[in-house]
């Protein structure tokens, strides 16, 4: 292929709405829509006009993610909203939590990370697994060691493991599959503290799912009280977020000072 042809094809290319940005709903929405535009062709003009035209269509919607223009904003307002859901869920890789695997609060109780607060009718960190995990996540930021510790704790080669950012998100890539995605490198620095402290507190830490271990991890993060990236304090609220799809309310835990997202969770009204 020529660089002129890779230029106007580069030209034509919308990143806003292609690769990991690309709205599967809208995809699939113009795809049955060049279908039937095309066997349209089909009928009236030649079948070779029609395979053209569903040809073209389809390298259009490939390269602009969409052949209709306005898709997106249509697909949002109109498609209900917990189809939409669904393609969300399908394309953040989420996995259903299985009836073997234990709920967050009672691995943490019985690692003795948390405890019944003095003043308050609730649960707090223990002092000693509040200090080890702190004493984790500074050691982390000292020496840059996030990449090896992941392969660590999942096993993998850390040669073939691979950090991206996107926005603000990290993204960990293993042998060109994605292996994990965290809200901030803050949060990426949490889990891997924590999990440090957790192996060793928690007997049956190695014998929970990758999946169990992650919901245990995230739900610790709720209990930071500073900033694993820049020690600012941290503040909960609600907010609202775009995926490809749709506009949802979420319950966000951020740092105050470098806006670093710690947690991040679909408010249910």
């Amino acid at each position: 292929m020529s660089t002129q042809t890779t230029g106007l094809i580069e030209q034509f290319r919308q990143p806003e709405y292609t690769g990991e940005n690309r709205c599967t709903p809208c995809t699939i929405v113009n795809v049955v829509i060049a279908a039937v535009g095309s066997a349209m062709v089909s009928y009236v003009v030649t079948p070779i006009g029609g395979t053209m035209a569903f040809s073209l269509s389809l390298a259009a919607i490939y390269l602009r993610g969409y052949l209709v223009p306005g898709t997106p904003t249509l697909t949002k307002r109109y498609f209900p909203d917990w189809v939409l859901a669904k393609f969300d869920k399908l394309e953040d890789e989420e996995v259903e939590v299985s009836e073997e695997e234990r709920e967050p609060e009672e691995v943490l109780a019985d690692a003795g990370a948390v405890e019944p607060c003095e003043q308050m009718d609730d649960l707090c960190l223990s002092e000693s697994f509040r200090s080890a995990w702190h004493d984790n996540m500074e050691s982390i930021n000292e020496d840059g060691s996030e990449k090896s510790l992941l392969s660590d704790v999942l096993d993998v080669e850390e040669e073939k493991l691979e950090f991206e950012e996107h926005d603000e998100a990290m993204v960990a890539q293993y042998d060109d599959g994605r292996l994990g995605q965290w809200e901030s490198r803050a949060a990426l620095v949490a889990d891997l503290g924590a999990a440090k402290v957790l192996e060793d507190s928690y007997a049956d830490w190695d014998d929970l799912t990758v999946t169990n271990q992650s919901r245990v991890l995230s739900g610790l993060r709720i209990f930071l009280e500073t900033c694993p990236d820049c020690g600012g304090a941290i503040q909960m609220e609600q907010d609202t977020v775009e995926s490809c799809c749709r506009t949802m309310d979420v319950v966000a835990v951020s740092c105050s000072e470098c806006d670093s997202r710690i947690l991040e969770v679909e408010h249910d009204q």
